[in-house]
């Protein structure tokens, strides 16, 4: 901007309020509210029905536009690099989460085998038992076998 615009913008300022002639205001009315970033997809749906602006204008928005470029890519990057970061993620979670299942059915089967191992213990135990109580019948048995063949000789 030069010298003689900035008299060219003293003239296009209103200094009063609207509505209200003859009465000068402090403050400059509020400037319309932000739309959106030079170069996002929003801002051209915006500039398509926003009127033709003048080409001092038309320059100004482009120097923006050129000047938020690298820092409009470098934010998708990140964006691109946080996504990526979040699906490594994901992927992680989901593999954890498989070697987990698969403990489990493992602990599971090891369970199972374990009770089958402990009632063919027991099964053993108890046949063990039955032989020895047999074994000790079959031993009282002969041992009075004698006594009652001595008493009663035929």
């Amino acid at each position: 901007m030069g010298p003689g615009d900035s008299d060219r913008c003293r003239e296009t300022i209103s200094w009063g309020r609207p509505g209200v002639p003859g009465r000068a205001g402090l403050w400059l009315p509020p400037p319309p509210p932000a739309r959106s970033f030079p170069g996002d997809a929003k801002s051209t749906d915006v500039q398509e029905k926003a009127p033709a602006a003048g080409p001092r204008l038309e320059d100004i928005r482009r120097r923006l536009a050129r000047a938020f470029q690298p820092a409009l890519q470098h934010w998708g990057s990140r964006r691109a690099r946080e996504e990526a970061a979040a699906a490594r993620e994901e992927q992680s979670r989901a593999r954890v989460e498989a070697a987990l299942a698969r403990l489990r059915a493992e602990l599971l089967e090891m369970h199972f085998q374990n009770h089958q191992l402990a009632r063919t213990l027991l099964d053993l135990n108890m046949k063990v038992q039955q032989l020895k109580r047999e074994y000790e019948l079959e031993i009282a048995s002969e041992s009075q076998s004698p006594k009652d063949n001595a008493t009663n000789p035929e």
